[in-house]
């Protein structure tokens, strides 16, 4: 069994357990992130006492099913500084979602869970990619442009890798000449990478696609995504279509086109090896719930509501109830690691799914709530 400390130094080694050492590892660490947050966070309490779960009671990894879920939505409230299990004070950050579907979600993170969240971000990329060195063409913006949309930074903590990189949308415009252009001046140089959302590749495809360009990359090449298709969903292919095309297009092998899944509430994020499977990090455990039965889970296989239970979060509870549908299937991936795999489905009702047992306004409504959660502290 492995603590989180030596899942975080030793990513290799934490998907390399065997499948009884991955399930009390991960019970472990997410049962003390429980336990952690029951005594800190106010809201997280009532939520516990009211389905009379004691985190320190959790044993195995079945009993994890039973931990109270905070629905996704709760962090598009004016009123969600509740859920912090951390001072405002303390809040270092906050992280924002692109607002495709209407109202912005806010993800407050403290130091610590900023430090913990980059060293298994960091690691995981040095896992799945083994990455160091080569040219990496960002299709999205740089930082200064949108220094805090979530999952963006999760993409920009990969330039950290390369010898050298270029951002290539800015003032939400994107030249798809101008990245051919970079890709050809760094042409025997370097090995040339491609980072950004689908849709974007897409266009870039299709750009060469339509003015009939020749245009190869290195052998060794990757093309990694995050994020989907957004607003271009008349434009979306599968994903099997769009590695073909990376491949005939780009020149860009199949297994070294990776896809990824996170979400900007939680820390996790799931990347794919090269068999195209998304794992779910040693630290984080997905369970999926029943439609209209969110304290039920289903057995591996069946689709559902995606729910995340994430152990690097302090500063508000990681266990998460999303609003995305898929199943996840359990045991040794034939690339050899353990854990989890996790198939997104389709986007579910926008904030439509799960309820906490105490809403924000009972809990803050309560006379003790001002002097028991720190997240209450005032401005």
């Amino acid at each position: 069994m492995l603590s989180l400390p030596q899942m975080l130094g030793n990513v290799s080694k934490a998907y390399a357990q065997s499948p009884d050492d991955w399930a009390r590892s991960v019970t472990d660490v997410l049962r003390d992130a429980a336990i952690y947050h029951q005594a800190g966070n106010g809201y997280y309490r009532a939520q516990c006492d009211a389905l009379g779960v004691d985190p320190a009671a959790i044993n195995d990894i079945n009993d994890l099913q039973a931990l109270p879920l905070l629905p996704v939505g709760l962090f598009k409230r004016p009123d969600a500084r509740a859920l912090l299990t951390c001072s405002l004070a303390d809040v270092e950050t906050e992280t924002r979602s692109s607002g495709t579907r209407g109202v912005l979600s806010v993800a407050p993170r403290n130091s610590e869970t900023l430090t913990l969240a980059l060293v298994g971000l960091i690691g995981i990329y040095r896992e799945f990619f083994s990455l160091s060195g080569g040219a990496g063409l960002f299709l999205n913006p740089s930082d200064p442009e949108a220094s805090e949309m979530g999952l963006l930074k999760d993409l920009n903590i990969l330039n950290s890798v390369f010898d050298h990189h270029t951002y290539l949308v800015a003032d939400e415009a994107f030249d798809a000449g101008v990245a051919l252009e970079e890709l050809r001046r760094w042409k025997s140089h370097m090995t040339r990478h491609i980072v950004g959302p689908p849709f974007l590749i897409g266009q870039l495809l299709r750009f060469i696609e339509r003015e009939e360009i020749n245009l190869r990359l290195d052998p060794y090449s990757m093309i990694i995504t995050l994020g989907g298709w957004k607003r271009h969903t008349d434009e979306a292919i599968s994903d099997e279509r769009f590695r073909e095309r990376c491949h005939d297009l780009l020149g860009v092998r199949a297994e070294n086109v990776r896809d990824m899944y996170g979400l900007i509430e939680s820390n996790m994020l799931a990347v794919e090896c090269h068999l195209h499977r998304k794992h779910v990090p040693p630290w984080c455990y997905i369970s999926i719930r029943g439609p209209g039965q969110d304290g039920k889970e289903l057995a591996p296989g069946e689709t559902g509501t995606i729910a995340v239970l994430d152990a690097l979060s302090t500063s508000y509870p990681g266990f998460l109830l999303t609003d995305d549908m898929g199943d996840v299937e359990t045991g040794t991936c034939g690339c050899g690691r353990t854990g989890q795999v996790i198939n997104f489905r389709r986007r579910g009702p926008d904030g439509g799914r799960g309820h906490c047992p105490v809403s924000i306004e009972r809990y803050l409504s309560a006379g003790t709530a001002v002097a028991e959660a720190p997240a209450l502290v005032k401005a």
